[in-house]
């Protein structure tokens, strides 16, 4: 056995669900891909505003979520909880986008990008407080 394959096993020898692994890969997929998209949004903007506002904007938009990268990489259960209360939050604001003429396809790809997302971190804080029998 690897290293890796060790770590997953429990005390008690028994191995997680593959859904376990399977949603922690699309929680963090998915959470990648919404950084790019804000900052692909962001650099398509510049040429038309002021640079030194849309930095601010992008920087006000990444910061709160790039607060829980170290939390998702050493895999905490509390910071996948307290991610799915944010990602609610830019959920609203992804909705008021989509109904923007200007910006529709951003605000709905944003949209869908975080109901995944949120998704994903239902079924991974589920499944793993069932297996591990755990709380937050």
């Amino acid at each position: 056995m690897t290293a890796d394959s060790t770590e997953n096993i429990t005390p008690t020898g028994d191995t997680p669900p593959a859904v376990i692994e399977k949603s922690r890969l699309v929680v963090v997929f998915t959470f990648y891909a919404l950084l790019c998209t804000y900052t692909a949004y962001g650099l398509w903007q510049i040429p038309d505003g002021n640079i030194a506002a849309l930095g601010f904007l992008w920087i006000l938009k990444m910061v709160p979520l790039l607060i829980f990268t170290p939390g998702l990489r050493r895999r905490h259960l509390r910071t996948f909880g307290w991610l799915s209360f944010v990602v609610l939050l830019y959920f609203v604001v992804s909705v008021q986008t989509a109904f923007v003429e200007q910006t529709r396809v951003y605000g709905i790809v944003v949209t869908l990008e975080l109901s995944v997302l949120f998704c994903a971190l239902v079924i991974y804080i589920r499944s793993y407080r069932e297996f591990y029998k755990t709380s937050l």
